[in-house]
């Protein structure tokens, strides 16, 4: 047969040409949908390490100069300092996979590569967001005696003032104040009559759509916070997945993994040991920026393959980040009873 045996000449549509925009196009997608349902960006401070090597962030705690008298004829005095340094590893290496089936994605009139993708930024923006409200159980295990406001009853108006006052006298900045809730918590909140009578309220009572922000304060509602339990998470459908612990509680899969060496309130350093949630309470937050660092090494990106035996789209989408507590005196943690359970 005439040309049997013979290599074809010139160029081919293959996986290499036609398919290399694809991954950029849904990493760009993913990308986007995690950002806008991340709520834990308006809660920590970001680092810059996007693409930087090795795997461990260094900054240096800046110590408190005293002030000295100076004496007519006497040189001064230099004062001894003793500063350390803050660490955090980046180390959580997450991925979403999923394949996509040829004859599913001729015959069906959805769009399903958009809809899965959207699915995964979806699920790595609740990821980073279960594993900085993780980060409620170090604040726990910070000081439960004066960073931690518990009440029986559901939250209100004098909760956050008390633990405003907490932040107030460990002399931390007002004007950067995030106070995150779950759906109940916000309820409770906005049904408290100093916050929805207008004549308590600058711009009006709460008909007028004025958004509740107590003291200033920039509120975040997200539903990752729910009642504290040892079966209230799952990761994925919970048709088709196992109950597990929620974000803070002990045997969380978002538990704290590292223990930071901070500064305590009178400047002392301090190692601590995270401490589980307890369970019951719906636990809200109220912090400075500073509480807690996060540095994303790796934003979502996509590797795709066409798989011509199974003729099926195989993706799988990673990203790589950390968080760690920083200046644990910038957050007070709020147990509430939303639910008549205490």
């Amino acid at each position: 047969m005439p040309g049997y045996g013979i290599a074809p000449q010139g160029a081919q549509f293959n996986n290499a040409t036609s398919q290399v925009f694809i991954p950029e196009v849904w990493s760009t997608d993913i990308i986007r949908y995690r950002d806008n349902n991340l709520v834990a960006k308006n809660l920590v401070s970001m680092l810059n390490f996007g693409g930087g090597r090795g795997d461990t962030i260094f900054m240096p705690y800046v110590s408190r100069l005293a002030i000295e008298s100076k004496v007519a004829g006497q040189p001064v005095t230099y004062q001894a300092l003793s500063d350390r340094r803050w660490q955090m590893k980046v180390e959580r290496y997450k991925d979403v996979a999923f394949a996509i089936d040829k004859l599913l994605e001729v015959q069906s009139n959805v769009n399903i590569r958009g809809e899965y993708t959207r699915e995964a930024g979806y699920a790595m923006a609740r990821d980073m967001d279960n594993a900085v409200l993780a980060e409620r159980a170090t604040i726990n295990g910070y000081n439960s005696a004066s960073n931690v406001v518990t009440s029986a009853n559901p939250l209100s108006f004098a909760d956050v003032l008390t633990a405003y006052e907490i932040l107030l006298n460990n002399n931390v900045p007002v004007d950067q104040l995030v106070l995150l809730v779950s759906p109940l918590q916000w309820t409770s909140l906005i049904s408290d009559p100093l916050l929805s009578n207008k004549d308590f309220t600058r711009g009006g009572s709460i008909e007028s759509g004025m958004p509740i922000s107590p003291l200033g304060i920039d509120v975040k509602v997200t539903t990752q916070i729910k009642r504290n339990s040892t079966t209230g998470y799952y990761n994925g459908d919970a048709a088709v997945v196992a109950a597990q612990p929620t974000p803070g509680m002990t045997g969380s899969p978002y538990f704290p993994t590292q223990s930071p060496q901070v500064r305590t309130v009178d400047g002392a350093f301090s190692t601590i040991t995270p401490s589980g949630l307890t369970a019951n309470y719906h636990t809200a937050i109220l912090a400075h920026k500073d509480w807690c660092k996060m540095a994303v090494q790796k934003t979502p990106s996509i590797d795709a393959d066409w798989s011509t035996d199974y003729q099926e789209w195989h993706i799988v989408t990673t990203q790589i980040y950390d968080v760690e507590v920083f200046r644990a005196d910038h957050a007070v943690i709020l147990n509430t009873d939303e639910e008549g359970l205490i």
